[in-house]
């Protein structure tokens, strides 16, 4: 293939010169088939009354970015260096000047909508091709750090530990002020009451700010006033804003508030560090990502029914079969896949543990005890009873509610001879047992359908899949930290990331004369 061949790169013009055709390589032919023949409206601003035309269009902009993300150039000062010096790139502008680093970073900055409109219709053309099997996807996730400092960490812990003792310094100064001048403070909140006393201060005295401060300077009580106040009402903002900013997580970073702090695989300190990162999430299906979704959730609960909603609104068909590993097994996100018709194949929390051969031999686990569905009872080693005590109603931090049934032998159990080994090493009189059937029910099912050989097939495709695309894109690239904040930017930059780790599949797979066949590693060809 030439670049010639492909309809962005006709030549319209007699071309003097007496040149050799740029031969392109796989990667290459396979970035400009992704490329062209594309919708790129949503990327078309109003035009201006005056100022410059843009450096290079819509189409020439991306094909320099996801070219220099397949070359391990993410910084937009590479991609800019690249553009002076990349031979295709250079073929690709075609005597034009190099769009600078500012002007990249701003396309990419005005146009997160566009670019992740532009990675579906990729996907769309990936199916029109035969690349995806349209039947099996496979979720999986991983942590990449934040651009943030990694010493600006916020815990939520500790501002509810100091908010009321900022509250009792704001009272203690609210009861000095209504002593000491004519201010009525009832029944105001404790940053209106703070506001007041500013307002009153500036309004008696213009002397509140001292010339000079430290060891052997005195001030006023007017001053020290003015001063405290000013401080506890900062800190109070600040304290509200933080809160705010994470109503659902633990942790934050002032220069990045999106930023989570987590656990990270890279521990550069060796000691468990927790670092500012994101959550991010790939849809796997035929070897490509045909869904991402960027979340600033440790856990990966929380992620799956966003992930697969955002991706079908976008692409021509539904999956049908859905595959993650335990990391997503919870209640709601079972009921979720049950409401979209999708059939589940999640590997349950236990899965692995429940195969040990000491855990199927321990008749104290509720698993390896009798359940009477008539009944409704619990029936143990020894034969006795474990009847139904209560139940046990909570929300978890997302506001799904659960239900678990507490189980408990009302007798027999202090003489029990199998006591010991039943009980372990419990302080409680009787036998007594927890379980959310809702749950127990969806997870039985699951561990059915995986068991079964087309179960264990598609457990194998999304551990070569799912997995394989973060070995790419983390391992081979070298792709570990982002260079932009904010939840927004972080989910454009992975749209790129994603479209990249696409083009170097697809350029594998015509290197291979694989088009049209979709990549999915069957058992029987391993035998």
């Amino acid at each position: 293939m030439y670049i010639t061949d492909f309809c962005n790169h006709k030549q319209s013009y007699l071309d003097l010169n007496i040149s050799i055709p740029l031969k392109v390589t796989d990667h290459q032919a396979a970035l400009m088939l992704m490329l062209q023949g594309l919708d790129y409206s949503k990327f078309e601003k109003p035009k201006k009354k005056s100022g410059r035309p843009p450096a290079v269009d819509s189409y020439t902009m991306m094909l320099i970015l996801l070219y220099a993300r397949t070359q391990g150039k993410y910084s937009s000062r590479d991609t800019e260096k690249l553009c002076k010096r990349d031979l295709f790139l250079l073929k690709v502008l075609d005597g034009k000047k190099a769009p600078d680093h500012s002007t990249i970073d701003r396309f990419i900055q005005q146009h997160s909508d566009a670019i992740d409109n532009l990675f579906y219709q990729q996907i769309n053309r990936l199916g029109s091709l035969g690349e995806l099997t349209k039947n099996i996807v496979f979720q999986d996730g991983t942590k990449i750090e934040s651009k943030a400092n990694r010493y600006t960490f916020i815990w939520k812990k500790s501002i509810k530990k100091n908010l009321p003792k900022l509250i009792n310094h704001i009272e203690e100064i609210i009861h000095e002020s209504v002593n000491l001048y004519p201010i009525e403070l009832e029944n105001s909140s404790p940053e209106d009451a703070l506001k007041s006393i500013i307002e009153y201060l500036m309004g008696t005295t213009d002397n509140l700010k001292p010339n000079k401060t430290g060891r052997g300077h005195r001030i006023t009580a007017e001053q020290r006033i003015f001063r405290d106040t000013n401080i506890y009402l900062k800190k109070l903002e600040d304290y509200k804003n933080q809160l705010d900013a994470m109503p659902e997580r633990n942790s934050m970073s002032k220069t990045d508030p999106d930023a989570t702090f987590m656990r990270m695989k890279e521990d550069h300190m060796r000691n468990g560090q927790l670092k500012p990162a994101y959550n991010l999430q790939v849809l796997v299906d035929g070897g490509y990502i045909v869904g991402n979704y960027a979340s600033s959730d440790r856990t990966d609960y929380a992620t799956m029914i966003p992930a697969i909603d955002h991706m079908h609104e976008r692409i021509d068909w539904k999956y049908k079969k859905y595959c993650a590993d335990s990391g997503y097994d919870c209640q709601h996100n079972h009921e979720a896949l049950e409401k979209r018709d999708i059939e589940s194949y999640i590997k349950p929390m236990k899965y692995e543990h429940s195969k040990k051969r000491k855990v199927k031999s321990d008749i104290g686990l509720k698993d390896n005890m009798t359940y009477d569905k008539d009944n409704d009872c619990f029936i143990c080693s020894r034969g006795k009873k474990l009847v139904l005590k209560h139940l046990k109603v909570k929300k978890d931090k997302y506001g799904n509610e659960q239900v678990t049934h507490v189980y408990r032998c009302k007798r027999g159990c202090k003489s029990c001879p199998v006591k010991s080994a039943c009980m372990k090493k419990s302080k409680a009189k009787y036998k007594q047992v927890q379980i959310n059937h809702t749950l127990a029910e969806f997870q039985r099912k699951s561990t059915e359908r995986i068991s079964s050989p087309l179960g264990k097939e598609i457990r194998v495709n999304r551990s070569i899949q799912a997995e394989g695309a973060f070995a790419q894109i983390k391992n081979n690239w070298s792709f570990k930290r982002f260079l932009r904040k904010g939840i927004k930017g972080i989910h454009t930059d992975w749209n790129l990331m994603c479209m990249s780790m696409n083009i170097i599949h697809l350029g594998y797979r015509l290197a291979r004369n694989e088009l049209g066949i979709p990549f999915y590693h069957t058992l029987e060809n391993s035998a």
